[in-house]
């Protein structure tokens, strides 16, 4: 008898880190699914929600107090995270992105052995549930959620992104539902907020730029594009002409943002995004490996997108206007 209960004394706590093993395992995976498009997609949609809402009166209708925030953050965060959530279960089962991820990105998770085509099946499943139940019965953006999952499937399944038009288009959608929608969800923690008129001309302006930008991500996945047979602009136009079309942009929107919140030269949002455009402009011309074509993509989404997006909020309170 003894013995037995010291068994199971034994045995007893194996269970629970049995347990806390499968949940450490389950996040891990997610968060392997969704890497490479946290700072890609999430990070600058998010940003682009709280500086939306911080510049009341503008792009919102009211203006924000600190706590507001702080409760509209968190929010906004899991909104666009169950974005990519969704989009990479889909994407990456798909036979061809495997082999494609086989080449530009062999360490997640499908590729890398941790999760099965079957299992990613499942997931794909439990991330559309997820996204659909907190959008339409908690956090809000529910159509901007429906009209995701249709872009999602058009670039997925229906060829969306075998020409560098489409795929560019599609991808300035994704960014356009997703600022719309989790600018909708950082709201709701105000009572009676909603965008003004300016605001949803400032997200077409902002479209436009993702559009006629976004293909720099497509300079570091050469090889894996080339092999999978996608035509992407580089592709297409060439390495040279990519790069050219592409700083001329970025450098373009960097004074045309500004200019449609009338910012004279010597404001800070004039002066911060032609500072950081340009800087973006020369690395696209001059950094040409693939770990610096990574890294100018990383400036291009996380340091240059968020100064235009912080253009009306630097605008309102007119900073270093001289």
């Amino acid at each position: 008898m003894k013995s037995n209960q010291a068994v199971q004394s034994q045995d007893a706590p194996t269970k629970p880190r049995g347990t806390i093993s499968q949940i450490q395992e389950t996040l891990a995976i997610a968060l392997l699914l969704t890497e490479s498009n946290i700072k890609a997609y999430v990070q600058p949609v998010i940003l682009y929600a709280m500086l939306s809402i911080a510049s009341g009166g503008v792009t919102t209708n009211k203006n924000p107090t600190w706590e507001q925030l702080a409760t509209a953050f968190p929010l906004a965060s899991l909104y666009a995270w169950l974005y990519v959530f969704h989009f990479d279960c889909s994407n990456q089962k798909d036979p061809e992105s495997i082999e494609e991820d086989k080449l530009n990105k062999p360490w997640r998770a499908i590729p890398s052995g941790r999760l099965t085509v079957e299992a990613a099946e499942r997931w794909y499943v439990v991330a559309t549930c997820l996204l659909l139940l907190a959008s339409g019965a908690w956090l809000g953006g529910f159509p901007e959620t429906l009209a995701f999952m249709v872009e999602t499937y058009i670039y997925d399944y229906a060829s969306g992104a075998s020409s560098w038009w489409a795929k560019n288009l599609i991808n300035a959608m994704f960014y356009a539902t997703g600022q719309l929608g989790a600018t909708r969800v950082a709201a709701r923690s105000m009572a009676d907020t909603h965008m003004t008129q300016q605001g949803f001309e400032w997200c077409a302006l902002l479209f436009m730029t993702t559009l006629t930008t976004v293909q720099i991500q497509d300079l570091r996945d050469q090889v894996g594009d080339k092999a999978r047979g996608r035509r992407t602009v580089p592709l297409v136009l060439g390495d040279e002409a990519t790069r050219w079309v592409t700083a001329f942009f970025i450098w373009f929107w960097s004074v045309a943002c500004p200019a449609y919140w009338g910012n004279g030269a010597f404001t800070a949002g004039y002066v911060l995004p032609l500072i950081v455009g340009s800087y973006v402009s020369l690395r696209t011309l001059f950094r040409r490996t693939v770990k610096d074509d990574r890294a100018t993509f990383h400036y291009h989404t996380l340091i240059w997108l968020p100064t235009l997006y912080a253009v009306p909020l630097l605008s309102k309170y007119e900073l270093m206007r001289l």
